[in-house]
């Protein structure tokens, strides 16, 4: 990440042509004013389903060099959201090139032929607010949000960024950012509280030869290889057109955007994108693992991957997860926390993705007590749940959770990371599925788990013997050095 860094009518074909795309679009007088943090639209275009889930009314139109646009009007407020996603990300590195994908996230703010380097001075004079580019397995996006008056400008930087940004970047320009993604690393993972446990965790999940190895940052040798003409030709693989999908959401008039999308995105020559090659899908190297670091408190944590993102048991895992640690009336706060008292901290999540999801159950151990006593502690819950499975009110808990969640991010345009939000949403289904709608199936996906499906995914997906833990003790203190007698 950059540091401061629903189904309705779908129509799909190709926008006529129009003028040439580089273009600056002429200042308005809104961007003299700053617009204030995205707030909550009052009234957005939602419509109820059977299953009782809000549907985001979208259209999807396909530009004839391949660009996906996704466009959701809502005209409660005058903002427009701007969502990008190049459908490319760590799984297509290269061997050897662990962190690439990140790191080119990093150079797409470097500035482009047209736009120059003046990227975030254009975008705060004009009040955009949520600015940011993340990195996932699967993809890298891009987003935004403006006053309406301002999408024009905001689509001519974003098709720059995707046409011309080779006419800019220099070794010096890469030199720099590869510093920057290395100093990411040092802050988030390295150096940081139970850092070192995480890389361990996930390189232990995703083996070397295996598309996710490298827990997307990448390594540090990796990073120091990258060359210039690596990074060009990434760029000419995977940000081309037919590789992106554009969400556009807001208060706009769905005629005079396309015109503006095929403006500034339709004259863009398309490339064809690099086949992703069948992955590998490299065992995980299952065991016990001991990571002393320089904390106070020692550290559990259980990982497993889990089936892809959508499948059929992908939701019935998100379920079970907050029946674990959904809150503090959840088993493990309440269990380890406030019962036993052998833990300060719990939590139980998935991240999911297109090859593979990862879950963690972790528990942080309360002072004076044993890594031991918090991994029997641990294990014993999974046990238990698999066995006896969640109680109703547990399974109706769990479930509320995830849907209020999910669904209370549909006040916003666009959320914080690119993947909530309306804007964001469109965008996840659309990539995982295939169809940016797929949200009234999801949540009916999320309604019908049974308190038997979620044993057998524990009995299935997390057991014993499908377990990678890694446990981060304290890292002795050196000894005072002996005063030395005068």
């Amino acid at each position: 990440m950059r540091q401061a860094l629903l189904l309705t009518a779908i129509g799909l074909f190709a926008l006529p042509l129009s003028a040439p795309a580089q273009t600056k679009p002429a200042p308005s007088e809104a961007a003299k004013r700053a617009a204030p943090v995205e707030p909550a639209a009052p009234k957005p275009e939602l419509e109820r389903s059977p299953s009782s889930a809000s549907r985001i009314a979208f259209e999807k139109v396909t530009l004839a060099n391949g660009l996906s646009v996704i466009l959701h009007r809502d005209p409660s407020l005058p903002l427009v959201a701007v969502n990008i996603w190049y459908h490319v990300g760590p799984r297509n590195e290269a061997p050897g090139r662990s962190g690439f994908a990140h790191l080119f996230e990093h150079l797409m703010f470097s500035g482009s032929r047209h736009v120059g380097r003046d990227f975030d001075v254009l975008l705060e004079s004009v009040g955009a607010t949520n600015v940011n580019g993340t990195t996932s397995y699967d993809r890298t996006n891009y987003f935004e949000t403006v006053p309406r008056e301002q999408l024009d400008m905001v689509l001519w930087i974003e098709s720059d960024r995707m046409g011309y940004l080779l006419d800019v970047l220099d070794q010096g320009l890469l030199d720099v950012q590869r510093d920057v993604v290395k100093n990411e690393r040092r802050q988030s993972f390295d150096n940081a509280p139970y850092g070192p446990s995480y890389l361990m965790l996930v390189d232990s999940l995703f083996p070397s030869g295996h598309p996710y190895n490298g827990a997307i940052i990448g390594s540090m040798a990796d990073l120091s290889a990258a060359t210039l003409e690596d990074v060009k030709g990434f760029f000419r693989d995977y940000y081309t057109p037919s590789n992106a999908t554009l969400t556009i959401a807001g208060d706009f008039d769905p005629a005079i955007v396309k015109a503006s999308v095929q403006k500034y995105f339709g004259t863009l020559v398309d490339r064809p994108k690099k086949p992703t090659p069948q992955p590998t899908q490299v065992p995980a190297k299952v065991g016990r693992y001991v990571v002393q670091e320089p904390v106070e408190l020692a550290q559990v944590t259980f990982g497993y991957r889990t089936p892809p993102a959508y499948t059929v048991d992908d939701p019935i895992v998100d379920v079970a997860m907050a029946v674990l640690a959904g809150g503090k009336a959840t088993r493990l706060y309440q269990r380890l926390v406030v019962e036993k008292k052998l833990a300060s901290e719990v939590s139980a999540s998935q991240d999911s993705n297109q090859l593979a999801g990862i879950v963690t159950v972790s528990a942080t151990a309360a002072t004076g007590k044993t890594v031991q006593q918090l991994e029997s502690a641990l294990a014993e819950e999974l046990a238990a749940l698999e066995k006896a499975g969640p109680t109703p009110v547990e399974l109706e808990r769990a479930k509320r959770g995830i849907l209020l969640t999910t669904l209370k991010s549909l006040e916003l345009l666009n959320g914080p990371g690119g993947e909530s939000g309306r804007a964001g949403l469109l965008q996840r289904f659309n990539h995982y599925t295939g169809d940016p709608g797929y949200l009234p199936k999801w949540v009916e996906q999320i309604e019908k788990v049974s308190s038997a499906d979620v044993q057998r995914v524990l009995r299935e997906h997390l057991g014993a013997g499908q377990r990678v833990t890694v446990v981060t003790e304290p890292k002795p203190k050196a000894a005072p050095a002996p005063e030395k007698k005068p």
